[in-house]
């Protein structure tokens, strides 16, 4: 095999896949069993960005699944949003589809990417 000139060598190391439903599982299995996970997702606003501004992934550690506050309501069905709370018991939403990647306590946080559509 043969590289062009100046190319660089990268030790690719391929991350493993899950599946954004079993995932989610996962994620509830884990949370039920006393353990919790890492989250990654990039935030969804319908404003557009300031020009110049990119949009950072947002992770979240040691998270746990919490269920809906009385206070919650959304306009769609409540089904497409995951529900959780950070390391300091802050509660968070996020919609399903936007999560990246995922990392359980018991692989010691490996983070695995989720496939959402396949």
């Amino acid at each position: 095999m043969s590289f062009p000139e100046g190319a660089a060598l990268v030790n690719f190391v391929p991350m493993n896949t899950i599946k954004g439903t079993v995932a989610l599982q996962a994620a509830e299995a884990a949370t039920k069993a006393g353990g919790d996970f890492c989250l990654a997702f990039f935030p969804y606003s319908r404003t557009k960005a300031p020009e110049g501004k990119t949009v950072k992934m947002k992770v979240y550690e040691h998270c746990r699944m919490r269920r809906p506050l009385p206070h919650e309501k959304w306009e769609v069905d409540g089904k497409n949003y995951f529900l959780f709370t950070t390391s300091d018991d802050k509660p968070r939403t996020v919609h399903r589809t936007l999560i990246r990647y995922i990392g359980f306590s018991g692989d010691n946080y490996k983070l695995n990417k989720v496939r959402w559509y396949e």
